[in-house]
């Protein structure tokens, strides 16, 4: 099943009514919540308006009559915005996550895969990977032990190659993952999903658990 986003792609909205509209329809299907009473749930235009002041949606290029028509990327854009919102993160953050970037980039950020299947190469599906979790991994400067235990895919064996090496990458500074060597990423895009929400529920288990 296509994702609450993607199904908007290739639509156009006309006016920043219609566009909020359109938005607080994809934010409900996906039930992202805002915790803070400062942060509105679903944009009105007025929150859009500021948004686009602020940066975090780039301005309209396209117009009809008065109206500004926005694009399926300004729909990525805004609901990327609450979605990290939702994460806590400040505004300065947020502008830095999604200024620039391109449809598919954001995307990613949602955890829109439509193109995952795609990626057989081991080094496109790391980079995928790493896509995906980064933006849920701002939550909080959590720091990994070094000692920590590895996280791993559901089918790999529990005993580990005694020659395999280990190789750590940053995803967020504070924050390593750790990688074997003889570890292989999953190809599929239902287990590459249930890999990112393993990780981001135990980051938010172990966040929770510090508070």
């Amino acid at each position: 099943m296509k994702h609450a986003v993607e199904r908007a792609r290739g639509k156009r909205y006309v006016g920043l009514p219609e566009f909020a509209r359109a938005s607080e329809e994809v934010l409900s299907e996906l039930g992202i919540e805002q915790k803070r009473g400062t942060v509105s749930l679903v944009p009105d235009e007025r929150t859009i308006r500021y948004y686009l002041g602020e940066g975090l949606i780039q301005p309209a290029d396209e117009k009809q009559g008065t109206s500004s028509v926005f694009s399926y990327k300004h729909l990525l854009q805004l609901v990327a915005v609450k979605k990290l919102q939702a994460e806590h993160l400040p505004i300065r953050k947020i502008r830095e996550l999604v200024t620039d970037k391109d449809e598919q980039q954001l995307e990613s950020l949602l955890g829109v895969t439509a193109s995952v299947s795609k990626r057989t190469d081991d080094k496109e599906a790391k980079l995928y990977l790493e896509s995906l979790l980064a933006p849920s991994m701002l939550v909080a400067n959590i720091g990994a032990p070094q000692d920590a235990a590895p996280l791993s895919s559901p089918a790999e064996p529990s005993r580990s190659d005694p020659s395999a090496s280990w190789q750590r990458v940053e995803i967020e500074p504070g924050l390593e993952l750790h990688i074997r060597s003889d570890y292989r990423p999953p190809v599929s895009s239902s287990r590459t999903r249930g890999l990112a929400e393993r990780i981001r529920t135990a980051i938010s288990r172990y966040w929770r658990d510090k508070q």
